[in-house]
């Protein structure tokens, strides 16, 4: 029998037990990772599976996961894009079939770059700055976890 999950309170970081637990349930369901954030601003990303790109925020605090490598420092300009919910890739509109940002494609800020969609609902991804489309990460209707990176951004 399953004993009920019972997720450590957010008030200080987890020790590291709790992050190979967490860790452990997070392979077992399948997915690739897990913010946590608290009320002080405190975010916590636990990434099992490939390394995920560090978060630029001075409060954020990368915890490597026991067996899993850390993340690696990127040296490139390039901005990776990433997924705000999980759900199936649409880099086509549903409508008119036409692709939102092909490679090499020149993009604004908060243009519409790809669509996740969960069942019935479709939840836009936007362009965070302005830039070219570098190469995408995934493929039309791929199922893409939170915070996974759709595409890269080279930076105008």
């Amino acid at each position: 029998m399953n004993t009920p999950l019972s997720i450590p309170a957010f008030d200080s970081l987890p020790n590291s037990e709790e992050v190979i637990q967490i860790s452990q349930w997070l392979s077992e369901a399948g997915l690739s990772s897990l913010e946590l954030s608290n009320v002080q601003g405190v975010r916590l990303r636990i990434t099992v599976g490939e390394s995920a790109p560090p978060t630029p925020d001075a409060t954020s605090h990368t915890v490597p996961t026991h067996g899993q490598p850390e993340a690696a420092v990127s040296t490139s300009t390039d901005i990776s894009v990433t997924a705000p919910y999980f759900g199936n890739l649409l880099r086509k509109n549903p409508l008119t079939k036409e692709e939102f940002a092909p490679s090499g494609s020149s993009v604004c800020a908060g243009e519409v770059v790809s669509m996740l969609q969960i069942g019935e609902l479709t939840v836009p991804i936007t362009a965070p700055q302005n830039g070219t489309v570098v190469q995408f990460m995934a493929e039309e209707g791929d199922l893409i976890s939170y915070g996974q990176t759709i595409l890269t951004l080279h930076p105008l």
